[in-house]
């Protein structure tokens, strides 16, 4: 294996084993995450379902990312991706529309954060190794 394909499979196993533990958080414990975590009320209007269906999302983008085939493992990166600057944007707009601030916060910090990390983690990896 390159040290490009290390870097990059060490990024993925972190990306998918986090998505993994947080998509299964938000997906069996949504009241925690929205009272405890984001401080907004649970459920809205939704009855919860928004929030365990992007848990249930996470999780199984963590298990792709965590896939044996490298195809797999980087169409997920890349999908991985697009998702999370999809979904800064989203809570950017609702932060605008009243999104509590903490609440927006987070948001950003995971999605934003998960974003660059799977774009920049690979090379930054490969330069520090």
């Amino acid at each position: 294996m390159t040290t490009a394909e290390l870097a990059e499979r060490r990024v993925l196993a972190t990306i998918g084993i986090g998505r993994i533990v947080w998509g299964a958080t938000t997906a069996l414990a949504p009241r925690t995450v929205h009272q405890t975590l984001l401080a907004i009320e649970y459920p809205g209007p939704d009855q919860g379902i928004w929030i365990k269906a992007f848990g249930i999302r996470d999780i199984l983008l963590g298990a792709a990312a965590l896939h044996p085939d490298s195809t797999v493992r980087r169409a997920t990166l890349r999908a991985g991706i697009v998702m999370d600057i999809l979904d800064a944007g989203v809570v950017a707009a609702a932060a605008r529309r009243g999104l509590p601030r903490r609440a927006a916060t987070i948001g950003m910090l995971l999605a934003g954060g998960t974003a660059m990390f799977a774009s920049a983690g690979p090379q930054i990896i490969r330069k520090l190794g």
